[in-house]
């Protein structure tokens, strides 16, 4: 779809938390165009929200200019959520020109985000001027260039990262996450990069549009989902279930995930979940002897960091903790501490299968979990050339640094409850995945039992399901929508109780 449809997806994965800067002709334009008005609508429908575009050319455009165009932007377009100041000097004179301005916009709705852009590090009298806010955020660096040598003003450390955003441009391959890692290092909350460059570098989405919002929304550079029942996968080294799944993403020989310490490269992993198993794949290139070779795949089911387990650093200062080991066809589990401390469970119903440089495994999630705690997989492939099992983690460099994949879980197949402590208050919680297509998974908490209704309408507030309609016990709980007839878009879900109703968004995507 268009660059809009692709926001609005995105937005839905961070309600509240994802901004678009609108720019229709160097502001808001002298009348309202009714293409960006339903793409606003749109983009704010899926939990999105929006700050118009205003030049001020660093103080030196007449106030009241500048308010005319305000006043514009909440005319043509009353929901918008605020206003992008751009051009603020990055020296010390016009604060109070833009206190003047701050207030003004504050007046048209207090809850508007004022985000002010001197394109560098600027003095602090333009986020705080006489104990008096001037800008909400401040973007502090806009470039394509210096950002792994760049540093805040030292001021900055005074302020939570939500003061300060970071715009990168000409950001190609994969170069964004390390970016992203460097800024959140550096107290940068809010963040965009792209691979665009030249005059406008913002004329479009970069092509990694959606893997970085999904890092800054789960912290996963590339998530898969297979909801239950959708896709059925053979166990076969031929890859002839896999044609319609994307791999994860891997774009150096030694990718973030994988340790090699010999020929072999791998080129693609795959990670995908129904039910019933979690089904991992991946290809090696090289030249390599498959009978002198141990491949390793280490699956963390708790997400703890237990450096013990594995031996292995994880991102500089984490580890990565693994309850489970898979060596060639054999399945291990972790049983107590130190590097070789694993107990061999046998097969258990592991399924794997190497063909062509393929290598394709299938784990049962009842082996993996007693009681799933968690509904996302961490996992990690190492390959190496060792004569005993488990030697690459006696051996492996003490330094050595990656970053896990993860794999999203199934949907259950059914509605059910949880056996759990009793929750201390009423809770409805965001469904998972979302977008989904066609089920989604809604959870709730109740402190006590109850009659409880849970209701799904459509944004024109038409009723689309009832999902429960009756007493149940407090504790937590979990209902399964299904969407298969409906069409794609924004519905809503409420939780009503005799004394709690509580409503929220989810976006079908078909």
């Amino acid at each position: 779809g268009s660059d809009w449809d692709r926001m609005a997806v995105q937005a839905a994965k961070m309600p509240g938390q994802f901004y678009a800067i609108v720019n229709v002709n160097s502001g808001p334009g002298y009348g309202y165009d009714a293409s960006y008005g339903a793409a606003i609508k749109e983009l704010q429908n899926s939990g999105g929200k929006v700050v118009g575009y205003v030049s001020t050319q660093y103080g030196a455009r007449p106030i009241d200019s500048v308010k005319s165009y305000v006043d514009r932007w909440y005319s043509f377009y009353p929901s918008i959520n605020g206003i992008f100041v751009d051009e603020l000097p990055n020296v010390s004179g016009k604060e109070g020109y833009y206190l003047q301005l701050y207030n003004y916009i504050k007046g048209k709705d207090s809850t508007s985000l004022v985000v002010g852009n001197p394109g560098t590090n600027t003095v602090e009298s333009y986020l705080i001027y006489n104990g008096q806010r001037v800008t909400d955020v401040l973007c502090i660096y806009e470039d394509s260039t210096g950002f792994s040598t760049w540093t805040p003003a030292s001021w900055c450390s005074k302020y939570s990262r939500d003061n300060f955003l970071i715009i990168s441009y000409n950001m190609s391959g994969n170069s964004w996450v390390n970016t992203v890692k460097r800024a959140q290092s550096l107290n940068i909350g809010w963040i965009y990069c792209t691979d665009l460059s030249g005059v406008n570098p913002y004329a479009a989405l970069p092509s990694y549009f959606e893997q970085l919002s999904t890092y800054l929304a789960t912290g996963v550079v590339d998530t898969i989902f297979v909801p239950a029942g959708n896709q059925s996968i053979k166990i076969d080294g031929h890859c002839s279930d896999w044609k319609n799944i994307k791999p994860l993403n891997v774009s150096q020989n030694l990718p973030p995930g994988i340790y090699s310490d010999q020929n072999a490269n791998i080129t693609n992993v795959w990670g995908v979940s129904d039910s019933t198993n979690l089904y991992l794949s991946y290809q090696v290139s090289g030249s390599f002897d498959y009978t002198k070779y141990y491949y390793h795949v280490f699956v963390d089911t708790d997400n703890d960091s237990n450096a013990e387990k594995t031996g292995f650093v994880y991102q500089d200062s984490a580890s990565i903790g693994a309850e489970f080991m898979i060596e060639n066809n054999n399945l291990w589990k972790y049983n107590g501490s130190g590097h070789t401390n694993w107990s061999w469970v046998g097969a258990s119903g592991l399924q794997k299968a190497d063909s062509g440089g393929r290598t394709e495994i299938a784990i049962p999630l009842k082996v993996l979990f007693s009681t799933p705690s968690s509904n996302q997989i961490r996992f990690f492939i190492e390959i190496n050339q060792s004569s005993a099992p488990y030697s690459l983690v006696e051996t492996a460099p003490a330094n050595y640094k990656y970053n896990s994949y993860r794999v999203q879980l199934g949907l259950p197949t059914d509605v059910h409850s949880l056996t759990s402590a009793v929750p201390v208050s009423y809770q409805l919680y965001q469904n998972y995945p979302n977008p989904f297509n066609p089920s989604t998974v809604l959870e709730y908490e109740l402190p006590v039992g109850g009659y409880v209704k849970v209701l799904v309408f459509n944004v024109l507030g038409a009723h689309v399901a009832t999902l429960v309609d009756g007493f149940e016990n407090a504790g937590v709980h979990r209902v399964i929508f299904n969407a298969k007839g409906l069409p794609s878009g924004v519905y809503l879900y409420t939780l009503r109780t005799n004394s709690y109703w509580k409503t929220r968004k989810m976006l079908l995507l078909k």
